[in-house]
C-alpha cells in the first residue's frame, strides 16, 4: 500500500499562476492516494473565482482522491499552510508544500515518495528546480542546483526549498506549544504590508533535529520569478526581526 500525500498550498494574489500550479498536481504519475489542498489567504485579485470555476467545472475529470479549496482572512503564509495541514491531517502519511507560483514536475511525487519510504529516518525529501524568470530586459530560465543536506550547512545558510515532501510523523514531532507548525510570526499578512520568508528555514531547523533530510539531484520544480513574489519583498528589519526568533529556538 503506497503513503497518501496530501498537498497543500497556500495562495495569495497568485491569480496568474494558481491554475497551472494545481493542475501540476493533478498530472502527477504518483499511483498512490493523492489529494489537494489549497487555502486562499484572503486573496484581493481574481484568484478565489478562478480556484472556484476550475473546481466547478474540471475537479470532477482528475484522478485525485479530493480536492479541497479554503478561504480565510488575509493572515500570512504560515497561517495558510497551517490551515492546510490541520485539514489533511487525519488522512495524510506526507505532506507536500506546494508554492502557489510554482509547479510540480509530474513525476515528482513519486520520485520523492520512494525516497521517503526507502528509510524511516528519511522525514524532508528536496530537489532541484528550474526558475522561470519573466520580468526585467531579458527574461531567462535557470536551473538551481541544491546541495546536499547537512545540518551543519543548514545552520549556516537556507539550503532547503520549499516546495519539499515531509512525513506528518516528524511534523507532528514539531509541532511548536501553540499548536502551529509554521511559526506565523515568520510570515506575516501582506495585506498590512508584513511580508517574512524564514518560516520554511524555521520548520526545516527544527526537522532537521528529527530526522535525515534527502536531496534528490533533479530539477522537479518550476519556481515562477515574476518580480513581485513575496519573497523578494523582505526588508533588512523583518529579516532582523525573524533572526531574533530564529536564534531564540536555539
Amino acid at each position: 500500500m503506497l503513503p497518501k500525500v496530501a498537498i497543500i498550498c497556500a495562495n495569495y494574489n497568485y491569480g496568474d499562476f494558481i491554475i497551472p500550479a494545481i493542475e501540476s498536481i493533478v498530472n502527477q504519475t504518483y499511483e498512490g492516494p493523492l489529494r489537494l489542498y489549497v487555502v486562499d489567504d484572503g486573496s484581493s485579485d481574481d484568484s478565489w473565482s478562478k480556484l472556484s470555476s476550475w473546481k466547478a467545472t474540471k475537479s470532477n475529470e482528475t484522478r485525485l482522491d479530493d480536492i479541497q479549496f479554503e478561504r480565510i482572512s488575509n493572515s500570512g503564509a504560515s497561517v495558510a499552510r497551517n490551515t492546510a495541514i490541520e485539514m489533511c491531517w487525519d488522512w495524510a502519511d506526507i505532506i507536500g508544500v506546494l508554492d502557489a507560483d510554482d509547479e510540480y514536475k509530474p513525476t515528482k511525487v513519486e520520485k520523492f515518495v520512494n525516497k521517503l519510504i526507502e528509510h524511516d529516518e528519511v522525514g524532508v525529501v528536496y530537489g532541484d528546480y528550474d526558475i522561470h524568470k519573466s520580468y526585467g530586459a531579458a527574461p531567462f530560465i535557470k536551473h538551481e542546483f541544491k546541495p546536499q543536506y547537512s545540518r551543519d550547512d543548514l545552520l549556516s545558510r537556507c539550503i532547503v526549498h520549499s516546495n519539499s515532501l515531509i512525513k506528518k510523523k516528524y511534523l507532528e514531532a514539531v509541532r511548536l506549544p501553540n499548536g502551529e507548525f509554521y511559526d506565523s510570526r515568520l510570515h506575516g499578512p501582506a495585506s498590512k504590508g508584513f511580508i517574512g520568508c524564514t518560516e520554511d528555514y524555521d520548520l526545516w531547523i527544527r526537522l532537521s533535529q528529527h530526522c535525515i533530510m534527502c536531496h534528490v539531484p533533479e530539477s522537479l520544480s518550476i519556481v515562477n520569478e515574476t518580480g513581485q513574489n513575496q519573497s523578494m519583498k523582505m526588508t533588512t528589519e523583518i529579516f532582523n526581526q525573524n533572526a531574533q526568533i530564529l536564534r531564540s529556538r536555539s
